[in-house]
């Protein structure tokens, strides 16, 4: 697969590795899933250095979270999965409650 054919229908494939809840607006309950992959997204950006611009071969993972009445969202990508829990609770707060 392609990184610049990679998007979030893409993402929603890969394994879960780790899932659970967070509360929109503390009250609306929505879904929070890390994913596995082995390619890392580039930025694209011409402007950032080749490392960060460019796609590149390497186990990562990918948080997704949904909101009330959306698809899914691309939050972020890291290289293990204990950044990538940090990412997810540093964006979706503290009302996130991890299943597994």
């Amino acid at each position: 697969m392609e990184a610049e054919d990679l998007d979030n229908k893409d993402l929603e494939r890969l394994p879960c590795v780790k899932q659970g809840l967070w509360f929109h607006g503390g009250v609306s309950a929505c879904h929070v899933r890390i994913v596995h992959h082995h390619l890392l997204m580039g930025s694209g950006d011409d402007d950032d250095p080749p490392e960060l611009a460019r796609d590149r071969v390497a186990d990562c993972y990918y948080v997704l979270f949904d909101l009330p009445h959306a698809d899914w969202h691309n939050g972020g990508a890291a290289l293990s999965l204990r950044e990538a829990v940090f990412i997810a609770q540093r964006r979706l707060g503290p009302m996130l409650s991890w299943s597994d």
